[in-house]
């Protein structure tokens, strides 16, 4: 008996022993996250979320060119673009970056020379930013909420700022490019990225009456994240990036999501938002997806549970696993339905440049299944593009950089060199009104 319990033990200790070395041979091997700074569950990695303490820090050359080489390999090892190999375009920036270095590299020309190598992908999902602290312009942000938009900074206007920075950023579309820049203006480390070097900028806006007005930011007026977020009464907790407002008066539901965040609450939200709309006898439904750059895609799963269709198509693409592409083919998927409150009204989904990634995919999910319009700006990024993306950190300036490890095709293949239209065509801020007419 106890030989038969000693065997029995073995072969229990060798099959774990076997799986335990399968799993780490797939780690290391085949899965993209190995060495990423976040590995879902399943995932190993061994690295975590470092940052720099200021961008005060200068590097050597050799430095500066261990972390390009770092962003090459990753792309090498993840992006489905280099399973054989990097581009040429890729492989000639890598070189003039380097060439450029002198003997030591501040943080901002080693930021800019990283983002220069992914703008050489193409593809918008590889994007890269700094750990250290940022300080935030609160009097823009507050400006830009209520309307105003910037003309030039310093003497230069936007137009400028872009041409002579395009290069900075990843994007498929010039309207993400250009957003991206935007981004850079409510912070002071954002505008010294863009090559403005000095410790006080003059703005010249288009305030919301139409008059230009004139403002000088010193180095006073930006402040740490915290201090920020407590002047603009903003939480800096986590908050829902979702909400509503059922208008039963003029027949229809808006909800409004900013980001694809997919969780137990946000099912419960929904689930209570289509049970109001249902109850009110609404018949239009209007999801604002303006501001939203991405997430989770099963927010759009989770809605289109609602809505009375039977099957909805998904795209198809490839995943990078190392040196294999595992491929899957857009599919006829049956609706996993809430039988007991579909929508079967009208659905609108309002889209502009800020429409990103699993913002897209909501937006052509709906769009390319035929469950309803469309209305606004074009999205920000391609529909058929890539994405799922691993982040990973330099070695010595801690670069922050993310990487795309799938490519998705888009459900309309008819339509796949095409970026995701509207159905109906209009200023982003004017969607609401637009869909507002329509019902009326």
């Amino acid at each position: 008996m106890k030989k038969r319990k000693g065997k029995i033990l073995v072969v229990v200790a060798a099959v774990l022993s076997v799986c335990i070395c399968i799993y780490f041979v797939f780690n290391i091997v085949f899965s993209p996250y190995w060495n990423s700074v976040y590995a879902p569950t399943g995932y190993l990695s061994l690295v975590s979320m470092s940052a720099a303490e200021s961008d005060d820090i200068v590097y050597t050359k050799k430095q500066a060119e261990e972390d390009l080489d770092y962003i090459v390999k990753c792309l090498k090892r993840v992006h489905p673009l280099y399973i054989d190999g990097i581009s040429d375009e890729v492989q000639e920036c890598l070189e003039k970056e380097k060439s450029s270095f002198g003997e030591q590299v501040n943080a901002y020309e080693l930021w800019r020379s990283a983002a220069r190598l992914l703008h050489s992908t193409g593809d918008s999902h590889d994007l890269i930013a700094p750990s250290f602290p940022r300080r935030y312009l609160v009097d823009y942000l507050n400006r830009t909420e209520n309307g105003c938009t910037v003309l030039t900074i310093n003497g230069l206007t936007v137009d400028e700022l872009f041409s002579k920075n395009s290069d900075l950023f990843s994007y498929e579309l010039e309207a993400w490019g250009r957003c991206a820049l935007e981004n850079c203006f409510q912070t002071f480390e954002g505008l010294r990225f863009l090559g403005l070097e000095t410790d006080s900028f003059e703005f010249v806006y288009l305030n919301e009456n139409g008059m230009e007005e004139t403002v000088t930011y010193s180095l006073g007026d930006f402040y740490d994240y915290d201090s920020a977020a407590e002047m603009m009464n903003k939480e800096t907790d986590d908050v829902p990036s979702y909400s509503c407002v059922v208008d039963k008066e003029n027949n229809y539901s808006l909800l409004t999501l900013d980001s694809c965040d997919y969780d137990e609450e946000y099912r419960t939200f929904l689930y209570k938002f289509i049970e109001d709309t249902t109850a009110a006898e609404i018949d239009n439904i209007i999801v604002d997806l303006r501001n939203n750059v991405g997430g989770n895609s099963m927010v759009a799963d989770e809605f289109i549970a609602y809505l009375n269709h039977d099957t909805f198509r998904t795209q198809g693409g490839v995943w990078r696993l190392g040196p294999y592409m595992m491929k899957w083919d857009s599919s006829e998927q049956t609706v996993k339905h809430y039988d007991e409150m579909l929508f079967e009204g009208d659905v609108y989904v309002l889209t502009s440049a800020r429409t990103f990634s699993s913002g897209t995919l909501f937006a052509e999910f709906i769009q390319d299944n035929g469950f309803g319009k469309v209305v606004g700006e074009p999205c920000g990024n391609m529909p058929d593009s890539y994405g799922d993306v691993v982040v990973f950190q330099t070695p010595n300036s801690i670069l922050s950089f993310q990487i795309s490890s799938k490519h998705f095709e888009r459900i309309d293949t008819s339509k796949s060199d095409l970026p995701i239209i509207p159905d109906i065509e209009c200023d982003a801020d004017e969607a609401l009104e637009a869909v507002l007419a329509v019902i009326e």
